[in-house]
């Protein structure tokens, strides 16, 4: 299978929450397993569908918090739900500085 990853992915394991960004609701907790500086793979119990868009919530050190929107490019079966690919398609300047910063200090991804 030919790789079409664009960005390195690190392999992580931590709760994080999703959102839909047009109302706030919260979606689902989910579980963050890999990041990179193009995406995300989650896992959740929710069904999400392709194209669907969803914020992604997580705390980078004791008092910051990062935020991103993340599109569902896919899903397949995961160990306890499904899991989903995601791509960033939207973040405000000062969270994506927050974003590639905590890449680079916690997953040395640059």
């Amino acid at each position: 299978m030919l790789e079409k990853r664009k960005s390195v992915r690190r392999f992580a394991a931590m709760n994080i929450l999703c959102y839909y960004p047009d109302n706030q609701n919260e979606a689902d907790k989910c579980v963050l397993v890999n990041i990179s500086k193009g995406g995300v793979g989650i896992e959740s119990k929710k069904i999400f569908r392709a194209g669907e868009r969803v914020k992604i919530i997580f705390n980078a050190a004791k008092d910051e918090e990062v935020s991103a929107i993340a599109e569902i490019l896919y899903s397949q079966e995961g160990s306890f739900g499904f899991f989903y690919g995601a791509k960033y398609c939207d973040a405000s300047a000062p969270n994506r500085a927050l974003l590639n910063n905590y890449l680079l200090k916690y997953f040395n991804l640059y």
